[in-house]
């Protein structure tokens, strides 16, 4: 961010709020990964969001000085919860910098929060059964006591720099589902962008939404059934881009190239009739 100030040559325009919460809104819109200190990945999503904490403590008040000013904030420093891995943490959208701040809270009611952990464990068993491995990360949070409502996102980010091309596949997922109960309602949307820019530059996106709930039914496990709905959800709409793909081929990009050279003749690829 800094290198685009200096290319304008005002880097004060980086303190502008609009400027600001673009950059933040931008990280919780692509569920960025973010790599703690330890190593530790997490998902910077808007679900996740917590009030800031004072970063910066005033001076200590001089004799004969008077009225110290307030304690102040980093405006580039903004507080998320990572609830599938329990962690508080703070990212500055200009630096990159992450930090720890303390482990998470944990819901208040005890049933609630063994379901959302036992949703966190479904999620990550098909997240490693599905995605390519070390690309995707899922998070769970939970509202409700009795009546829940569980969003469920995951954030697949497969990069290769070296053959110039990125993608992203991002899915959210809102489930209502009351303990205890034999069945549940999923409502969702994925986000699907991919970008190739050797000698070029092409991008390619996709929003698929699922706006008429999708009803299920638990069958033994109330998480595992949840998980496996998202699963078939997902899936049928991989088969359907694979189809797509296929008609784009088959009937779209071939009426694109030249039928014939320029002189109008079939090009002549004998040996004797290149000699």
């Amino acid at each position: 961010i800094d290198d685009i100030g200096t290319i304008v040559g005002n880097k004060d325009f980086l303190q502008q709020p609009e400027i600001i919460q673009a950059l933040r809104e931008y990280q919780e819109r692509h569920l960025n990964h973010q790599t703690l200190p330890d190593g530790t990945k997490v998902v910077v999503t808007e679900k996740g969001r917590r009030e800031t904490e004072v970063t910066k403590e005033p001076e200590p008040e001089a004799e004969g000085e008077g009225e110290q000013p307030p304690a102040e904030t980093d405006p580039f420093e903004f507080t998320y919860v990572d609830e599938a891995r329990n962690i508080k943490f703070t990212l500055n959208v200009n630096s990159g910098e992450v930090k720890v701040v303390n482990d998470a809270e944990k819901h208040h009611d005890e049933a609630v929060q063994g379901f959302k952990e036992q949703l966190v464990e479904s999620l990550d068993k098909y997240i490693a059964g599905h995605y390519k491995e070390l690309t995707t990360l899922g998070t769970v949070s939970v509202e409700g006591t009795d009546q829940i409502t569980a969003h469920i996102e995951i954030s697949c980010h497969n990069l290769n720099h070296k053959n110039f091309w990125g993608g992203e596949w991002l899915s959210r997922w809102t489930v209502t589902h009351t303990l205890g109960s034999s069945d549940f309602e999923i409502t969702g949307r994925i986000n699907i962008h991919n970008h190739y820019f050797e000698q070029g530059n092409i991008q390619f996106e996709l929003n698929k939404s699922f706006d008429s709930p999708t009803a299920g039914t638990v069958s033994g496990d109330a998480a595992e059934s949840i998980i496996a709905a998202i699963n078939k959800l997902e899936e049928n709409y991989q088969v359907s881009l694979e189809e797509m793909y296929e008609e784009i081929s088959d009937n779209h990009m071939k009426n694109l190239r030249r039928k014939l050279p320029f002189t109008g003749k079939n090009f002549e690829w004998g040996v004797s009739k290149l000699m």
